[in-house]
């Protein structure tokens, strides 16, 4: 009779054995999907990133064009009020200031 227990003991025991390795053979099979699905979003994410890169880049030619014409408008500028001051000068202050009065004026 003891050999008996025994048989049904470890039998007991094997079918616990095989059924644990049928969850573990699943959640195997369920990691191994979530790995995968993880390498895909990975994938997507670097190609978003790489995008990004992209669309970043030409966002920094377009400031570095815009920042050129906005040194180059500020240099115009200072040049006209140079030419002006000249101006000023040279017809005389008062006279520029009369002017600007009747310019009102009227």
């Amino acid at each position: 009779m003891q050999n008996e227990k025994f048989q049904e003991l470890v039998l007991s025991h094997l079918t616990r054995l095989t059924e644990d390795m049928c969850g573990l053979k699943q959640d195997t099979t369920t990691i191994k999907k979530d790995v995968a699905g993880l390498k895909q979003d990975t994938a997507t994410l670097k190609q978003d990133v790489t995008e990004l890169k992209s669309k970043l880049d030409l966002v920094y030619d377009h400031v570095v064009q815009i920042t050129e014409v906005q040194t180059a408008n500020l240099n115009r500028i200072l040049k006209l009020e140079n030419t002006t001051g000249s101006l000023a000068e040279m017809y005389g202050k008062h006279e520029v200031e009369i002017r600007n009065i009747k310019s009102i004026l009227i």
